[in-house]
């Protein structure tokens, strides 16, 4: 969540930086790579690679595009790829994150190269150090490029042919894409973790039609590492540089594109995509992020050879734990499809998940979520339908039986709901969970009796409610918590859906007030095991600050309960199954074992609320940045995202800083968005140049 949200190879290089590069000639002595297909190469300015491991080459160069622009790569091979000749299987990496060649990024590059791999970095055109322009995330340009990447790779004098692409978050996105639309005949495989099906529901920018608020700082904070010049020089003044420089931001591009469409379509398998698949692909989510849906719904539909895991970790894909070696995994699935290895990954079960359970927990790291992994050759049919289905009563019960009709009244308060879902303890986020009773209490709450046996979930929560709105646009949060023994309330999932696109994202249509309407929608995969002597406790509410953008209206609700428009919840409860044998390899039980561990830069989260004029404001600090979200109860339609960001960068040899900074906000009226936002360059603290972005948006019922 919030700016970390899709950054961890960069969050793994604090540094940042690979740079705009010059043309110079097309070849060099020294660098194993050559001229191939459409494409050429020349050296780049990296002198060498940190952490690089005995037996390791490394090679930073530049491949020249068709059109003439030059992108930067980092080259990992182990040496018998030149000694004894032999040819060896490529992991691609591809993201806009300005990753350079040192910490545990150069350190599990040279691993991959130890392992018997060509290993590669590729940023993306217009970010870190590759020149163009990049006015947009996954453009068509992008995957033109790696589509060329890819060709060449396979024409290298120490490639096999094979080339596999892999990554998480923003990587994992154009892996999919790549492997399913473009199809390059030398990728043979993908293995991917927190990727999406769905660009416009599954990622930051819109899910169930509802525009994200503390998430948005992302695009925001892109402006800083999208503005910097590239290492290792930092030519302030360089074409590259200036025309980086005037590229428009991201966040400019979301807003003009608030409901579904080609935007959001390019990239996305869902709805009728899946077939495109046909790629060998590794799967893998987390429960406690918003990026694991697409695991058994690829897996599902989607025609390809796949496997795939769930399990309890965040953002990053490793912590809260138990943390698995990603690593040695990435490298067995890829021996075999890259290299042909009969290593036995075909014979392992398809599918893996974990089912965690309750335990106290607070807002810092506090090591593995206790729970047993399982294994099994196929998703359970109720991961996608949930055959439990449980009525939302008026006397506040969740029951089997639906009850006598009711209508019960919300009066929606924009500034609660979310504030204790834990945005930490590392800029990977997460919830870990806080105590959410005082959350639950602004919205209609529903439990089960204590249970008397424990009660296994898997898969997508679905809730059918009838309700009615005194505005013409609303938000419905729905959340399934565990209720423990002592009052502990801990979120176990969520899900979103704006009133108005009921019946679909690219047309909304506003509601009647008073008018009653059914709504249908999912929330997040997950898994679960509630304990004998808990409760269920479901949540139903119309805010979830600062999580998600208040809708603009003041207005009251109604949920309908029993008789004839009975609200109710279908939970995916697990049945028996047979669990097959399986293995993971486990490096440890708790977030400090492994070698992608990031500083915790969270320094500050506070929450404030101001009694007498009813607003409220959430504030963070993570390393530079510091994030606020404000609202006030009485006039929700004025709501506000702000953001301090910047980012420092010492060239080499120099005794320079080249710094980027980046101040602004994000501003919501009834019906429009505002956003004013300033970029500044600074050389050794002296601003360079300054320039400030500005656009006027009509809202459109998000």
């Amino acid at each position: 969540m919030m700016l970390g949200r899709r950054r961890l190879l960069r969050a793994g290089s604090m540094a940042a930086a690979a740079g705009l590069l010059r043309a110079g000639p097309a070849r060099a002595a020294g660098l194993w790579s050559v001229d191939a297909g459409a494409l050429r190469v020349a050296p780049g300015l990296w002198p060498g690679s940190e952490n690089l491991l005995p037996g390791v080459h490394f090679e930073n160069i530049r491949l020249r595009m068709p059109d003439g622009i030059w992108l930067n790569a980092l080259l990992y091979l182990p040496m018998a790829a030149k000694t004894d000749r032999v040819k060896i299987g490529t992991q691609l990496c591809v993201d806009p994150y300005r990753n350079e060649p040192n910490g545990w990024l150069a350190n599990d590059m040279s691993r991959q190269a130890l392992d018997g791999f060509a290993a590669m970095f590729l940023d993306v055109r217009g970010t870190g150090g590759s020149e163009g322009t990049c006015p947009d995330e996954y453009t068509v340009a992008e995957y033109d490029d790696t589509v060329h990447v890819i060709d060449w790779i396979s024409r290298q004098p120490w490639s096999n042919g094979n080339v596999g692409m892999y990554g998480t978050s923003y990587s994992a996105f154009n892996s999919v894409w790549t492997a399913a639309n473009y199809k390059p005949p030398a990728l043979k495989a993908i293995f991917v973790r927190g990727g999406t099906d769905d660009r416009y529901t599954d990622d930051i920018h819109s899910p169930g039609g509802i525009m994200m608020m503390v998430d948005s700082s992302w695009a925001l904070g892109m402006m800083t590492d999208n503005a910097m010049p590239g290492a290792p020089d930092y030519a302030l003044d360089s074409a590259a540089s200036l025309a980086r420089w005037n590229t428009p931001p991201w966040i400019a591009t979301y807003l003009r594109n608030q409901l579904d469409g080609p935007h959001y379509r390019r990239g996305s398998l869902a709805p009728d995509k899946y077939g495109l698949l046909t790629t060998p692909s590794f799967l893998g989510g987390g429960y406690l992020d918003m990026y694991q849906n697409f695991v058994p719904r690829i897996m599902h539909a989607a025609p390809a050879y796949t496997q795939g895991l769930l399990g309890p970790f965040h953002h990053s894909m490793t912590w809260p734990g138990p943390v698995l070696d990603w690593h040695a995994m990435q490298s067995r699935w890829f021996d075999c499809f890259l290299n042909g290895a009969e290593n036995g990954v075909k014979l392992a079960p398809r599918v893996a998940f974990y089912m965690p359970q309750w335990r106290r927990q607070r807002f810092r790291d506090q090591g593995a979520i206790p729970g047993e992994w399982r294994f099994a050759d196929a998703w359970p049919d109720s991961v996608f339908n949930p055959g439990k289905r449980v009525f939302l009563r008026a006397g506040g019960d969740l029951a089997d039986m639906a009850g006598d009709a009711g209508a019960l009244k919300l009066q929606y308060y924009p500034s609660t709901g979310g504030t204790t879902e834990s945005i930490g303890p590392d800029s990977y986020e997460g919830f870990f969970g806080l105590d959410s009773r005082a959350d639950d209490t602004w919205g209609l709450v529903f439990d089960t009796p204590k249970l008397r046996d424990a009660v296994e979930i898997l898969g997508f929560v679905k809730a059918h409610l009838h309700v009615a709105c005194t505005a013409p646009q609303a938000n419905w949060i729905v959340r399934v918590n565990d209720l423990a023994p002592d009052g502990t309330s801990y979120i176990v999932t969520y899900g979103f859906l704006n009133g108005t696109h009921r019946h679909s994202h690219v047309t909304p249509e506003p509601l009647v007030p008073g008018e009653m309407v059914a709504l249908d929608f999912s929330l997040f995969c997950t898994g679960y095991r509630f304990l004998p002597g808990h409760r269920i406790r479901i949540v139903v509410t119309n805010a979830y600050f600062p999580v998600v953008w208040p809708s603009p209206y003041p207005m009251e609700t109604t949920l309908f309960t029993g008789g004839s428009h009975a609200s109710c919840i279908d939970l995916p409860v697990l049945g028996p199954m047979a669990n097959l044998p399986g293995h993971l390899p486990i490096l440890g039980e708790h977030a400090g074992v492994g070698s992608e561990r990031a500083e915790d830069d969270m320094k500050a989260y506070q929450f404030t609320r101001d009694y007498v004029d009813g607003s409220a404001t959430a504030r963070y600090q993570m390393g530079p940045s510091a994030i606020t979200c404000s609202v006030s109860d009485a006039d929700p339609a004025h709501a506000t995202l702000t953001i301090s960001t910047s980012e420092k960068d010492h060239p080499l040899n120099s005794r320079r800083v080249v710094e980027t900074q980046t101040e602004g906000s994000l501003r919501s009226t009834r019906d429009r968005f505002l956003l004013d936002v300033r970029c500044t360059l600074l050389e050794n603290g002296k601003a360079v140049r300054s320039r400030q972005w500005t656009a006027d948006v009509k809202r459109e019922m998000v």
